[in-house]
């Protein structure tokens, strides 16, 4: 064991020693998610528990008005007031809630009164339910008060009753969230972050670990290695293991930067960032013998990493890295799950989007070692080091 570790703490050195490879490791990855994950909807968190915006429009002026937009404030929701003059010199209002003219007078005198929540068009659809819940939170809340407040003063409602009931003890909490396996699609960072990890992952083993294997074999350091009180089997496993250890380190640097991106600004990356890296561990196992079978095959190191950029391109394409797999038809759902970048894209999702915890993906990850074993055995197999 003492010659696989040090085979592979050595590759790992020369790997590190590279500026470029540390470049496609750690940076590019981060530009990479940043990007996709703005450009694909972003945001700050899951839709059930990021702040949403509302604009609202009080027509009203009225000591009830005034409370709603206090509940309404207080169910995160970022209130944009405005008079109905500004109101109509702004267009861009995603979604408005209108409270109509005598809205205070006409709740007093027992008359109906109805408040309009518009929306635009093409926001977003989670948002906008996010946003109803809430505002019906705060409606139930302003209810609550008055008939808290008419119970002891019957019809005779004035603003000073009301206001004090408004510090009494809320007895029912209402709060209100997506179901943990709700079939929604990812999107935004609950897809960026996922995708290119597991496509830079396996980028930075098919084309520097493919690379360096290659080198070795042209350059006769297998050879010499083969000299020393090294055997065969040693050799392939310690080169396996520097893919490893490069890809776990990879891993490891990604999740740190997305637990601090998340406490910092708010991105988004699910509640089982533990279980994320778990996955992606042992997804790590199964592409570190890829590498070392790739560079097994080509002589030449350009080749080999050329190669190995074309093998990630198709495997990203086709395991969902590029794109969630519920936009493709079902066929090519089925054909993801032949690479192991699909499962592994199938795994994250379900913690990262849909809830589940490491326990519930017995099949992800067994799919994932077996992949493992497959490349391991044609790995050793290919790799001479005569």
């Amino acid at each position: 064991m003492g010659n696989i570790f040090a085979i592979a703490r050595h590759d790992l050195k020369l790997v590190l020693q590279d500026r470029s490879a540390v470049m496609w490791m750690f940076v590019l990855p981060v530009v990479f998610a940043t990007f996709f994950g703005l450009v694909m909807g972003g945001g700050g968190g899951g839709p059930a528990d990021a702040p949403v915006r509302l604009t609202v429009v009080d027509r009203d002026g009225g000591f009830l008005a005034r409370a709603l937009l206090e509940d309404l404030a207080s169910e995160r929701l970022e209130l944009v007031e405005l008079t109905p003059a500004a109101a109509a010199e702004t267009p861009d209002k995603v979604r408005t809630l209108v409270i109509p003219e005598r809205f205070t007078a006409d709740i007093v005198r027992g008359a109906k009164t109805t408040l309009r929540l518009e929306r635009e068009p093409d926001t977003n659809m989670e948002a906008a339910l996010v946003a109803q819940a809430r505002i019906v939170s705060a409606i139930a809340r302003l209810i609550g008060r008055l008939v808290e407040v008419m119970g002891e003063q019957g019809l005779d409602l004035d603003e000073g009753a009301f206001a004090a009931a408004g510090h009494a003890e809320d007895l029912v909490r209402v709060s209100s969230r997506f179901a943990g396996q709700a079939r929604v699609t990812p999107s935004g960072f609950a897809q960026s972050i996922p995708g290119n990890a597991v496509m830079f992952v396996m980028l930075v083993a098919l084309t520097y670990g493919a690379a360096s294997i290659s080198e070795d074999r042209s350059g006769g350091q297998l050879r010499r290695l083969a000299t020393a009180p090294v055997s065969r089997g040693e050799i392939v496993f310690g080169k396996i293991g520097g893919r490893l250890v490069s890809s776990a380190l990879q891993i490891t640097v990604l999740i740190l930067v997305a637990v601090a991106a998340n406490r910092l600004l708010g991105v988004y990356v699910g509640d089982d960032v533990l279980g994320m890296w778990a996955v992606l561990l042992v997804y790590a196992v199964s592409v570190a013998p890829l590498g070392v079978m790739v560079g097994a095959w080509f002589r030449d190191s350009d080749r080999a990493a050329s190669i190995g950029v074309l093998i990630t391109m198709v495997m990203a394409a086709f395991g969902g890295c590029w794109w969630p797999l519920d936009f493709v038809p079902k066929y090519l759902q089925r054909v993801a799950l032949v690479f192991p970048t699909g499962w592994a894209m199938k795994a994250l999702h379900q913690i990262v989007s849909f809830g589940r915890g490491i326990g519930d993906l017995t099949l992800e990850l067994a799919a994932l070692l077996g992949f493992a074993v497959v490349f391991g055995l044609i790995a050793t197999r290919s790799l001479r080091v005569e």
